[in-house]
Parts: C-alpha cells; sequence; structure tokens
C-alpha cells in the first residue's frame, strides 16, 4: 500500500474473501479456440471487454450490495485483488464501485500489474499471478466442459496429437458427465492426469494455487502486525475462477461447487487461518 493509516491503540485485524466472477460471455476463449491458432496460450493483454454478460453485471451489483451490509465503512478499509481475466477483474471492479458509494477507503496498490485493470478501475485493482489461470492451451480446457460446449473449436487447425489426447480425455469426461465445467473437473481431472501428465488436476490447483492464496494471507497478517495496531481492519477482496477453490470446497467443506459470486470467508490469527463457507467453518 502507498499510504498506511494513522495508528491507534485500538487493534485491528486482516481478512481476506475469495469471490469468484459474475456471469461471462467467455469471448476471449471463444475466439481463440475458433481461430486459425486454437492451440495458443491466453494473454490477458488481448481480451475482448467488456465479458461479463448484462446478466453478469446486474448479478454482480446484487451481490455487492449483498455484500457490503455485512462491513462498516468506519471499521473496515479495503483491498481489491483479481485474476488477470476480464471477467474476475469486471466483477471486482463493479464490487469496487459499489465500495465507493457507500463510503469505503479502498487501498490503492502501487502498481495494478494489468492495464485493464489499470485503466477500469483507476489502479485500485492488484492483478495477482496466484489468482490467474494462465493457460497454455485453452482448446485442452475444454476438456471439462460439456460435449456441446466444444463446439466452438476450430478442429481442421488442431493437430492430430493434441486432437488425440482430446479425444482420450474427453472420453473419460463424457462417460459420467456432471454438466459443467467445475463439476466435472473435480470428478475427472485426476483421471484426467493420470492419462495427460501434463494437465493439472483439482488435487494439483489445491496443493499449489489454493496454499498459495493461504500463505499470502498468513503474510498479509504478518506485515499488518509489524506494522502494528492501526486505525481500522483490513478486508482483502479476491476475485477469481472455480478452479482452485473445487478441490477444497468438495474435500474440507463437504460442499459442491462454487456459484458465480459466492463467497468464501478466510481469516487469519497468529498464521493459523479459518474458512467459512455455506456457514461451515474449517481449518485450513
Amino acid at each position: 500500500m502507498e499510504q498506511q493509516p494513522n495508528f491507534k491503540d485500538k487493534k485491528s485485524s486482516i481478512s481476506g474473501d475469495y469471490i469468484r466472477h459474475s456471469k461471462a460471455g467467455y469471448e476471449t476463449y471463444k475466439k481463440v479456440v475458433s481461430s486459425d491458432s486454437p492451440e495458443k496460450p491466453f494473454d490477458p493483454e488481448t481480451q475482448i471487454t467488456p465479458d461479463l454478460t448484462a446478466e453478469g453485471r446486474e448479478l454482480a451489483l446484487r451481490e455487492a450490495e449483498k455484500y457490503f451490509e455485512h462491513l462498516d465503512p468506519q471499521k473496515d478499509n479495503l483491498f481489491f485483488t483479481s485474476s488477470n481475466e476480464a471477467r474476475a477483474i469486471e466483477t471486482a471492479d463493479i464490487y469496487r464501485q459499489v465500495a465507493h458509494t457507500k463510503g469505503f477507503e479502498v487501498i490503492k496498490p502501487e502498481h495494478s500489474r494489468s492495464s485493464y485493470a489499470e485503466n477500469i478501475s483507476d489502479g485500485e485493482i492488484r492483478v495477482l499471478e496466484t489468482l490467474s489461470l494462465n493457460s497454455e492451451n485453452l482448446v485442452m480446457d475444454f476438456i471439462f466442459n460439456p460435449k456441446a460446449g466444444r463446439k466452438a473449436i476450430n478442429w481442421e487447425m488442431v493437430n492430430e496429437e493434441t486432437k488425440k489426447k482430446f479425444d482420450q480425455a474427453a472420453a473419460i469426461v463424457e462417460s459420467n458427465d456432471q454438466g459443467n465445467f467445475g463439476a466435472n473437473f473435480i470428478k475427472h481431472s485426476q483421471k484426467v492426469k493420470e492419462l495427460l501428465p501434463e494437465t493439472s488436476s483439482a488435487l494439483d490447483l489445491y496443493q499449489t494455487s489454493f496454499k498459495n492464496m493461504l500463505r499470502l494471507l498468513r503474510w498479509a497478517e504478518k506485515k499488518s502486525t509489524q506494522l502494528g495496531n492501526q486505525e481500522k481492519n483490513i478486508k482483502i477482496l479476491a476475485f477469481g475462477h472455480e478452479n482452485a477453490l473445487v478441490y477444497p470446497i468438495k474435500e474440507l467443506f463437504d460442499e459442491e461447487g462454487l456459484s458465480n459470486c459466492e463467497v468464501i470467508n478466510f481469516s487469519s490469527t497468529d498464521g493459523n487461518v479459518k474458512g467459512i463457507f455455506r456457514e461451515k467453518e474449517r481449518s485450513l
């Protein structure tokens, strides 16, 4: 942060909430996989924007209004972070705008690390690699989509080796299709990884991305402690995707899926992180 709040004797706290992006059109994905180079990696600087649908913008606005009912601008300062994908940045920006209308102070990062985030949020959203997907081959990501969701792929321009791998992996998913990406990912990604070791499973993302998020929260708590008792609590809002969350949601919370704009609450006390999801609290 660029400016530190004035220190007071009052005890403050730091916590973080993970919020899945709102409903989106995934237009960048569709453009890439239907192009003459469908296997090229995702490029955060060449996205089709905006990506949230009209319904997605309305949902984010409604959920933001509900979310801030539980916070107090006199007690809580906010720090916005996001994946590098447009749908997450746009969702974060809607929450950010609502926060300003309610009088919250938004802590501005030194760098946004994203030209899109910088432009639409006046630099008040910090893009984090930990929250980002950064697909190396968007065609292969479509493995976990229901069969009808793969129609955009320009198969004539996909190389034969990729087609072979895709068909083998897709057969695993189609043998017990769960109806959506997230459910298929948690159900089948480990078996797909056994077939294609270069892919990432739900467990892999739990061990890497999810645990990195927890480490960042612990680090933020440590830095806050070093600064001393501050005037207000700090709430970190992290906007991202369901991919890294489906495993802990199922295995730790015994729940299924993460809906658009649904929230998981995190708090860290002396390095011990707790999560709350659908009214269930777990030590992480």
